[in-house]
């Protein structure tokens, strides 16, 4: 074989690889673009620790598409998550962030079921619902609903580095091996006090056994007084009688109680009855009530006329004792009257005289009444005026 046969043999050999490794390419990274239908949604991160471009993407742990682009916030990381059409994501299910390989360290995103707790601080009071901390119809339907091309929704989260967490319960655990060794050199102190107290160096322990054991002995002494009072003759005699008296009282008892329950019932009827008395009386008085500003206002005029009365009277009573001094005294008519006998025996008479006219005047008084009374009827006959001045019979005509 020539130099010509092996230059071409090379040659096929080196096109057949080329053409090996674009196949192997296009089915293991840019042959699923081709192939399948997928949507891309964002999905934002506080952080995206050992995430990169084609960092695998799963469900339940099967694969469903890959990251497709990583673009750094100043608060966080929005990732864009390129995913196979055949696989529905439901707004609900929670994104997370978490180690694919232990050894390697390379990160890989999820989706996982979420926990009722993580849906409602998503999901509650969007939908036009309010946010009450119970999911609703409403809420319950945008988080079934489907992720669809282009979709945006933050709340992605990141599972701990398992390291950083073995460290951090490396320290936990040297703090706790420090307590419990904090607690045992306690608990061997305390076991040293304890052997010190059973030692009997200060007699504390002799001393609480002698308390223990003389407790113990009124105890028994106790009992065995239980004992002889149980065991008494006459006391089992009383029982026997209270037992057969106990029906009887009870008997009495029940009708104590049902005679309670009628006086309770003739109570409870009085009460009754007082109580519409009460009312009555509230219906008696409510018109007093609803006019009681006029009564205060009259009682009020009435206080102020019997003030002015009593002023009045108190005047006239003033008056009356001046009057009585004066008469005392001898001054004024009344006062002369009373103090000269001459005087009183002289007005004394002339009233008697006045008096004794009195009397004398009083027929001619009748007679002259009878005469205007004939003269009021009769005025149109003629009138005798000697019989009338002289008194003679037939003076008038």
């Amino acid at each position: 074989m020539n130099e010509q046969g092996y230059k071409f043999g090379v040659g096929v050999l080196v096109v057949a690889s080329g053409v090996i490794a674009v196949i192997l390419i296009l089915f293991f990274g840019a042959a699923p673009n081709l192939f399948s239908d997928r949507y891309d949604v964002t999905i934002r991160f506080d952080s995206a620790p050992g995430v990169t471009t084609d960092t695998p993407v799963r469900k339940s742990g099967v694969p469903i598409g890959r990251v497709k682009n990583i673009q750094l916030l100043e608060d966080g990381v929005n990732l864009t998550l390129e995913l196979d059409g055949q696989y529905k994501i439901r707004a609900g299910e929670l994104p997370r962030i978490g180690k694919g390989s232990l050894i390697t360290g390379d990160a890989v995103v999820e989706f996982i079921q979420p926990s009722m707790e993580s849906l409602v601080s998503r999901f509650d009071g969007i939908g036009g619902s309010p946010s009450d901390r119970i999911l609703d119809a409403n809420e319950r339907a945008v988080a079934e609903s489907l992720l669809k091309q282009d979709d945006y929704y933050a709340g992605g989260i990141v599972t701990p580095d398992p390291m950083e967490a073995l460290l951090d319960m490396q320290l936990s655990f040297t703090k706790t091996l420090e307590s419990i060794e904090l607690a045992g050199n306690q608990v061997n102190g305390l076991a040293g006090d304890v052997r010190t107290m059973l030692n009997g160096g200060d007699g504390q322990f002799g001393r609480l056994a002698q308390k223990a054991e003389l407790t113990i002995d009124n105890f028994n002494q106790t009992l065995t007084t239980f004992n002889r009072l149980f065991s008494d003759s006459r006391l089992e005699s009383t029982l026997d009688v209270i037992a057969t008296r106990l029906p009887e009282l009870i008997g009495e008892a029940e009708g104590v109680m049902q005679q309670t329950s009628s006086t309770l019932r003739s109570f409870e009827e009085v009460g009754q009855a007082a109580g519409k008395t009460m009312q009555n009386v509230a219906a008696f008085t409510e018109p007093f009530a609803d006019k009681g500003g006029q009564f205060i206002e009259q009682a009020g005029k009435s206080l102020e006329n019997l003030n002015g009365l009593v002023g009045d009277l108190r005047q006239l009573s003033g008056r009356a004792n001046q009057l009585l001094g004066q008469v005392n005294s001898g001054q004024g008519t009344l006062g002369r009257l009373v103090q000269d006998d001459d005087l009183y025996y002289s007005v004394v008479n002339t009233l008697q005289n006045i008096e004794v006219v009195t009397r004398r005047l009083q027929p001619i008084i009748e007679d002259a009444r009878v005469f205007s009374d004939k003269v009021s009827r009769e005025p149109s006959s003629l009138i005798n005026l000697r019989g009338a001045i002289t008194g003679q019979r037939g003076g008038l005509k």
